[in-house]
């Protein structure tokens, strides 16, 4: 999988935690905050699905038209069951 460079601002007492772990698990940056990530999404009992991939790439025009273009076309729209 493709790795995207991204730039964030942390505290420099999250930076210095950021480097002992890095250093104490003998792995880089990247992966301790990978690994946290993922801990936290389990811990929060965050789904992860495929639709994840696609968060923050849209800018909000774009993501409007998407979820109205799929409200507009759902399958069930205006069904009523004869019961």
């Amino acid at each position: 999988m493709m790795k995207i460079a991204v730039n964030m601002k942390l505290k420099e007492s999250t930076i210095s935690l950021l480097d002992s772990l890095s250093k104490e698990l003998t792995i880089s940056k990247t992966e301790v905050v990978e690994r946290a990530i993922e801990f936290y999404s389990r811990d929060k009992s965050i789904k992860h699905n495929e639709l994840m991939a696609f968060a923050g790439m849209l800018d909000d025009d774009s993501a409007v038209d998407i979820l109205e273009s799929i409200t507009e076309s759902r399958v069930d729209k205006g069904f009523v069951p004869d019961i």
